[in-house]
């Protein structure tokens, strides 16, 4: 039988001579070109995602904090919608808004927003505000539900302003809320006690079009956007919100999804049955309450000048000091906001009609946000209603856009108005509106139809909405023109 004997237990081993060192793992990976094309491949992506959407700002934000709130000077609130529809009176012409938009409401038949209270005793209040604050979607009334905001029944593309001076926290495609802003409000009277400051954040929802960026500073009754109908909503409006600064996310919701999951509530059954309304009165304030109270500001005095009799005027000189430093600091924001109004406001509205311009036939105007009425055309029933012709005649239209489109929504397409000689016609005379549609595929617009109103120096921007993941080729009638493909990209 064989023995085997181990070196160790003869007495002798070995040694090398030479201890070999295996090289560090990035020694091969350096060797490799595939390694620096993902590193440079890195630092490009950083580089452009921090130029671009504001990045150096929140950057830098990050590092060397917040705006100082004492830039922020409180001078009062206005309601977060300045006009809405006389809504009795539109209807008479046929006008409803889930079938019009803000700019198809003839001037004489706008009004005021009416004052909100508690019972909306009043038949306008009724038709405006379609949910109160802490309501059901059952019945819309006060303290009947956990919605912790009001529901403000408007058109699309409407106005929507700011309700005081404040920065702009957020501006986001929000889950259920649709496009949001957030502005948040130093130096603001606390509603529970008036005579001392907070910070509030009021919310606005369900927007087509937003004004603003993240860091902006506005000013009270600043416009800030547009209404619409983003997000989890059955009809137009505004979803108008006021929370605390305690809240643990703004827009605020007092109930999670895996809290409706554990109880076996849908989303509006929760809300019906008043689901964790202690947390809704917690953490936000009645909004349209708060912003018609207007509250005084609460007076700021530099400690300073106390001891010489006369805080009076110290508050007074600190308040302009304050009101001097916002003013030179947002002027150059607001009229970039303002251009940028401008150039995009068009995607969420169509032309305005007259009152007389707007068919009688058309159904009675919905009181229920849940009822769905189809889109439908104006028709216009007088010539003098139309623009004047005038200027430079237009004989063809250019459709231009990017070439593709994702499943991210709403995409961006200009139109250019042209002459006989192909140039861009600066001063158009159009007899008729130029209508969209798909001849290929299918789409929704905003604006569907454009008047010589809508073109700025001969160019107008429009939105469209891709439908089926087709490509799609866009017609402006009655010249015809077609755009060149847009395809859909995974």
């Amino acid at each position: 039988m064989t023995h085997l004997v181990s070196r160790k237990t003869l007495g002798f081993g070995a040694t090398p001579l030479h201890r070999h060192v295996e090289p560090h793992a990035f020694h091969y990976l350096a060797q490799r070109t595939s390694f620096w094309v993902a590193i440079l491949s890195l630092l490009a992506f950083v580089t452009g995602n921090m130029i671009g959407q504001h990045g150096w700002q929140v950057f830098w934000k990050s590092v060397m904090g917040r705006d100082d709130d004492s830039l922020i000077v409180y001078t009062g609130t206005v309601t977060p919608i300045a006009l809405v529809p006389d809504y009795l009176r539109w209807n008479t012409y046929g006008g409803n808004p889930q079938d019009h938009t803000f700019r198809e409401v003839p001037q004489s038949l706008l009004i005021p927003l009416p004052s909100y209270s508690s019972a909306l005793s009043n038949t306008q209040a009724q038709l405006v505000y379609s949910v109160s604050y802490m309501g059901s979607y059952t019945t819309g009334k006060e303290n009947s539900g956990s919605h912790p905001a009001v529901d403000i029944r408007v058109p699309i593309g409407t106005p929507v302003r700011s309700i005081a001076s404040g920065i702009v926290e957020e501006v986001k495609d929000a889950t259920g809320f649709g496009k949001t802003v957030v502005i948040r409000h130093p130096n603001i009277p606390d509603p529970s006690r008036p005579s001392e400051t907070t910070v509030l954040f009021s919310n606005y929802a369900h927007l087509s079009v937003t004004f603003v960026h993240p860091g902006d500073i506005v000013e009270k009754g600043e416009q800030i956007a547009l209404s619409g109908m983003t997000g989890d909503a059955t009809g137009p409006h505004l979803h108008f919100q006021i929370d605390r600064a305690d809240a643990p996310w703004h827009p605020y919701w007092p109930f999670t999804a895996e809290e409706l999951r554990a109880v076996g509530y849908s989303e509006t059954e929760a809300i019906n049955r008043g689901f964790h309304t202690d947390r809704g009165t917690s953490f936000t304030v009645n909004p349209l309450l708060y912003v018609q109270a207007d509250y005084a500001p609460v007076t700021l005095v530099d400690a300073t000048e106390i001891g010489k009799g006369s805080s009076s005027a110290a508050s007074s000189v600190m308040s302009q000091t304050w009101i001097a430093r916002v003013q030179s600091r947002v002027a150059q924001r607001r009229a970039e906001r303002l251009a940028a109004a401008r150039s995009v406001a068009t995607v969420a509205v169509r032309p305005a009609a007259s009152a007389a311009s707007v068919s009688s036939s058309s159904p009675s105007l919905p009181v229920e946000t849940g009822e769905v009425v189809q889109r439908r055309e104006v028709v216009v029933s007088r010539d003098e209603d139309l623009p004047q012709a005038s200027g430079t005649p237009v004989v063809s239209v250019e459709i231009t856009h990017d070439g593709s489109y994702t499943d991210r929504g709403w995409e961006r397409v200009r139109l250019t108005l042209l002459d006989a000689r192909g140039n861009v016609v600066t001063s158009p005379m159009l007899t008729r509106d130029i209508a969209l549609r798909a001849s290929f595929g299918s789409a929704d617009f905003q604006p569907d139809t454009l008047s010589v109103l809508d073109f700025h120096d001969g160019r107008a921007e429009v939105g469209v909405l891709p439908h089926e993941r087709r490509t799609l080729v866009i017609q402006a009638m009655p010249f015809g023109t077609q755009s060149q493909p847009m395809r859909y990209v995974k």
